[in-house]
């Protein structure tokens, strides 16, 4: 009798094991390491322009994280600042922002602010077609708060994600040298994509 004891608790010992097993298992797999860094490139379109180049994430817990970015404006504002009749230009700059995420997971809808300063040239015309018409150009640099609305989808099973921005704020021109150009409100659609670490 205490042979046929031993041998029940030896299978029973085993059949614990074998349903314990999987359920630890199932426990690593659903719970990722979390993200830590993103990089990737960013395209922001504006009425006026373009804005493009890399972005880096950096998560300070799931629902934080600040950016860093480095890109190009390629500017054509027409005549719409009322100042010149027609202003295109090109700088180069970056950016430094925060972000906060609603509902860390999959997919989550985040809001954020950014700081860009820019150092510009812009290329400037007036009286076009005319004995009269005057170019020149001046150099601007420029700083440019935002604030975003936008929604990022993780694209299982790799480690990219997709965003897709909505954000709004001012251009000012904290230093001029040349002829005055333009500067004002500004709103912004961006795509970009995320590679996780």
């Amino acid at each position: 009798m205490s042979v046929l004891v031993k041998k029940l608790k030896f299978y029973f010992f085993i059949f614990c094991i074998y349903l314990i097993m999987p359920a630890i298992a199932q426990k690593k797999q659903i719970t990722p390491t979390p993200v830590k860094f993103q990089v990737g490139p960013e395209v922001q379109w504006y009425p006026a322009g373009w804005i493009i180049g890399p972005v880096a994430n950096y998560f300070i817990t799931p629902k934080h994280l600040i950016n860093v970015r480095a890109a190009i404006n390629i500017a054509n504002r027409h005549n719409w600042s009322g100042l010149n009749d027609d202003e295109k230009g090109t700088g180069f700059g970056g950016s430094l922002g925060y972000s906060y995420l609603f509902t860390p997971g999959k997919r989550t809808f985040f809001i954020g602010a950014r700081g860009d300063l820019w150092s510009t040239k812009i290329n400037w015309k007036n009286k076009i077609g005319t004995p009269q018409q005057t170019s020149g150009s001046t150099r601007i640099i420029v700083f440019q708060p935002t604030v975003e609305l936008g929604y990022m989808i993780k694209l299982d099973p790799s480690k990219w994600s997709l965003l897709c921005s909505v954000g709004g704020g001012r251009e000012i021109n904290i230093k001029t040298t040349g002829k005055e150009v333009g500067q004002g409100g500004i709103w912004l659609l961006g795509i970009s994509t995320f590679y996780s670490f």
